[in-house]
C-alpha cells in the first residue's frame, strides 16, 4: 500500500556553497563555443520531457519543451561575463516527464485492469485512500491485492519509458518508498502509468519498448513501501510541477468507484 512512486521528478540537488563547485542535472549541459557560454538542455529519455528553469532571486519561471533525445540552447553568455558556477547559483533547474502546457487527454479512455484474464483481485486501497494515497501525486491511484510472481499487464498501449527492478527492500513506513520497482510507460495522448511494488528482477520489458494492452510487462512483488503484496497502479499527467494522479475507467468501471474490499475479476 506504497504511496505511488515519487521519483517522476528527475531533478537533481544543487549543492549551494560559496567556495564548492556546483553539479548540474544530467539534463543540462555547458558548452563553450569561441567566446560564448551556452547552456543547453538534453533530453535523455525515449518520451518527451519539459525543463523548468527558476531565477533562485525573483522565482520567475522559464519552461522549455523537449523531444525525446532532442537538445536546446537555454541561455547563452558571453564568457567575460559568468561561468557555469555562478548559472547554477543562479538559476534552479528541474526537469520533467511528458509536455507543458498540457492541454487535454482523453478522459473516456477504458484502460484494461491490468493483470491477465479470468484473474480475481481483492482493492487494498483506492482513491485518497488513508494510507498512503494522498496528495495530488497518489490521491488517485489504486491497490490490487497480488501474489509475488503474478503476471501484470499494461493496462493500455505504450512505450516503456522507465524501469526499476534491482530492489528487494520492503517496510511498512515511509523511509522504504524509494526501493519499489516499477514500469513506467508513455501513452500517445501524454498520459503515463505506472506499476509498483514489483518483484526484484521482475521486470518483463525493458527502456524503449513498445508494449499493447494486455502484454504482460512485470511479475507483481513486495518491495517498497507497503505491508502486503500488491500491485500500486496510477495513471498520470503533466503539470507546471511535474505528474499528477488522474481519476480514469478502468474495464468500464469508473476507477473512484473500487474501494477498499472490493473483489474485481477480468472477464
Amino acid at each position: 500500500m506504497k504511496r505511488c512512486f515519487f521519483l517522476f521528478i528527475f531533478f537533481i540537488s544543487l549543492v549551494v556553497g560559496c567556495s564548492k563547485k556546483l553539479t548540474s542535472p544530467n539534463f543540462i549541459k555547458f558548452k563553450v563555443e569561441k567566446d560564448s557560454l551556452l547552456v543547453i538542455s538534453k533530453n535523455h529519455l525515449v518520451s518527451p520531457m519539459y525543463i523548468k528553469v527558476i531565477d533562485r532571486k525573483t522565482d520567475e519561471t522559464l519552461f522549455k519543451q523537449l523531444e525525446s533525445k532532442e537538445e536546446q540552447q537555454i541561455f547563452g553568455y558571453r564568457l567575460t561575463e559568468t561561468d557555469s558556477n555562478s548559472v547554477l547559483k543562479k538559476y534552479r533547474f528541474l526537469g520533467y516527464y511528458g509536455r507543458y502546457p498540457f492541454t487535454e487527454y482523453d478522459t473516456n479512455y477504458v484502460y484494461t485492469l491490468p493483470f491477465q484474464k479470468g484473474y480475481e483481485s481483492k482493492i487494498i486501497q483506492g482513491y485518497d485512500g488513508d494510507f498512503s494515497h494522498k496528495g495530488d501525486f497518489s490521491s488517485k491511484c489504486i491497490d490490487f491485492d497480488m501474489a509475488i510472481g503474478d503476471t501484470i499487464v499494461a493496462a493500455r498501449d505504450g512505450v516503456v519509458v522507465n524501469v526499476v527492478a534491482k530492489h528487494n527492500k520492503q517496510g511498512v513506513t515511509e523511509d522504504f518508498k524509494n526501493y519499489g520497482n516499477y514500469v513506467m510507460l508513455y501513452h500517445e495522448d501524454n498520459t503515463f502509468s505506472q506499476y509498483v511494488h514489483l518483484k526484484q528482477n521482475g521486470n518483463l520489458v525493458k527502456i524503449g519498448d513498445s508494449v499493447k494492452a494486455n502484454q504482460p510487462i512485470a511479475l507483481s512483488g513486495f518491495t517498497g513501501w507497503t505491508t502486503v503484496p500488491h500491485l500500486h497502479f496510477g495513471v498520470y499527467k503533466p503539470t507546471a510541477d511535474g505528474l499528477v494522479s488522474i481519476p480514469v475507467i478502468l474495464d468500464s468501471i469508473p476507477a473512484k468507484t473500487l474501494k477498499r474490499g472490493f473483489i474485481i475479476s477480468k472477464k
